[in-house]
């Protein structure tokens, strides 16, 4: 590790906050002819630094309004290594609401590696070349929704204005519509950190999304998978533990409806292993990725509830179940997915482009945590991901209004910040607000990135295709307003597919009973 003045780049730190926090870029100037020319010499008004580059231009960049500061220079190298007594130095680097509750997110013990600065984690060229394809197809009608889309990203980067109307629509389609191979598929483990005492209530099992229709790695078979009949996706589940919840498993489907349709709810099915049956579950609140919650309580329950919500703070929840959790009795409550922000509704939200921020966040993960390492420290609030390795990213910042209410959890979280990925554009930073402007949860993401992986399994049926996706290895949620939080993690997560037929087998909902 190279010898730091921490003294200095702590006070350049504090200075620097003011040029890239969200609350600032909000009320920034129209561009300045500086910027407007740097944009233009850089080919896209959406620049991305070269790989290995620390010290890139404009290494901060505050509003899009607000001309790039050359000036700022990075007070850390590749390789560094940073404890709690030295990150003050990293301030500019997080986001201003991750800093407010530092005391969540670091802790002491930590060691924090700073990893490569803008390593290229871009998509394989099949999925670039499809948004080259059908550029000026895809367009946004007048609920929000996504019309003429095929593959690749609805929108070229290039092709967004700055300053367009539609900025932030678009690339907030562009965020959900991302590279993210065929979906993903693993075990994970939730926790959720009950009360401040931070009262473990770990639940395990696995969970897969496979993505149906829009697949670039498709072209030949008009950019969908067999069985796709209209579906974006299906997804599923099934707990392994604690024993209430265990052979708890569910299905499902969204359908191409959903695109342009904000009320279309999912197609979701759920088989309780009380009742030895499959249920149709109501779906119309769910949002997002939805995973049945359980939850401890004082009284055992034999009810069947059969509410769900979106994300965020109260996230996509479920169904009742028979019996105790832990032995104190339980049931599953309307909570979180544990897969919250990796699958949204765009038309659901009115957004614009906050700004841009280069942050350090942890993309390419290199701690191990469950299944491979059931043990890991996420220090003493649970929710760290501090001692690992962060990379330094050029990040989008938007700011997400609901436009069409659909669930409690919208109602709960008006306005949302968030920070992708600008390569990528995989989530890595949040912050939800309600009616009042309090706001209400801090969340993070972490990946690893393919590539990195000897043992990492194939296309099945082209085994020399790139696969160069960043899996979502785990994510924690900080719930400002219940003093509860939540962490996933789920370290084995692939996103290439098992073979058609197999896929065919497992999207079935006839499949929920047959293992039984």
């Amino acid at each position: 590790m190279r010898s730091i003045d921490f003294a200095k780049v702590a006070v350049a730190a504090v200075l620097l906050v003011f040029a890239v926090s969200p609350k600032v870029l909000a009320d920034e100037a129209p561009p300045t002819e500086p910027e407007a020319a740097s944009a233009a010499a850089s080919g896209t008004p959406w620049p991305i630094p070269a790989a290995g580059s620390c010290q890139p231009e404009a290494g901060l960049i505050g509003a899009l309004g607000g001309p790039p500061d050359d000036a700022t220079a990075a007070p850390f190298e590749t390789g560094d290594v940073f404890s709690l007594e030295q990150i003050e130095a990293l301030r500019a680097f997080v986001p201003e609401f991750v800093w407010e509750n530092r005391e969540r997110f670091f802790y002491e013990g930590m060691r924090l590696e700073i990893g490569p600065c803008f390593a290229d984690y871009s998509p394989p060229a099949f999925f670039s070349e499809a948004t080259k394809r059908f550029a000026g197809q895809a367009s946004i009608d007048d609920e929000g929704g996504l019309v003429g889309y095929t593959a690749g990203l609805p929108f070229s980067p290039d092709g967004i204005s700055r300053d367009g109307a539609q900025a932030g629509d678009k690339w907030l389609w562009n965020v959900q519509q991302r590279y993210q191979g065929a979906g993903f598929q693993g075990k994970f483990r939730m926790t959720d950190l009950v009360g401040r005492i931070g009262r473990a209530e770990p639940f395990e099992g696995e969970m897969f999304k496979f993505i149906m229709s829009h697949r670039a790695d498709r072209a030949e078979d008009d950019y969908t998978a067999p069985g796709a009949r209209d579906k974006i996706f299906v997804a599923g589940g099934l707990f392994f533990k604690p024993f209430d919840a265990r052979e708890h498993a569910w299905r499902q489907f969204r359908d191409e409806a959903a695109l342009a349709a904000p009320k279309r709810s999912d197609d979701l099915h759920a088989y309780l292993p009380q009742h030895r049956r499959v249920r149709r579950i109501n779906a119309n609140q769910v949002e997002g990725l939805y995973m049945p919650s359980f939850s401890v309580g004082v009284v055992p329950t034999q009810q069947l509830a059969t509410s769900s919500g979106g994300g965020g703070a109260t996230g996509a929840g479920g169904m009742a179940a028979a019996g105790g959790v832990g032995g104190v009795g339980g049931s599953i409550q309307n909570k979180r997915s544990g897969y919250e922000g990796l699958e949204i509704r765009p038309l659901l939200y009115e957004t614009r482009v906050v700004g841009l921020h280069d942050v350090l966040t942890p993309i390419n993960s290199v701690s191990p945590g469950y299944p491979e390492n059931p043990d890991r420290d996420f220090g003493p609030w649970g929710l760290s991901w501090a001692s690992d390795r962060w990379d330094l990213r050029r990040a989008l910042v938007l700011e997400n209004r609901v436009r069409h209410t659909v669930s409690a959890n919208q109602q709960e979280n008006q306005r949302q910040v968030v920070y992708v990925d600008l390569q990528t554009l995989q989530p890595l930073y949040v912050a939800t607000f309600d009616a009042n402007e309090e706001m209400t949860n801090v969340g993070m993401y972490a990946f690893r990135w393919s590539e990195d992986r000897e043992d990492y399994p194939r296309w099945p049926d082209d085994e020399s295709r790139p696969i160069r996706v960043l899996d979502s290895i785990g994510a924690a949620y900080a719930n400002l307003s219940e003093a509860g939080s939540w962490r996933r993690e789920s370290w084995d997560n692939v996103a290439t597919p098992p073979a058609d037929r197999t896929v065919k087998r497992m999207v079935s909902v006839n499949q929920l009973t047959k293992r039984r």
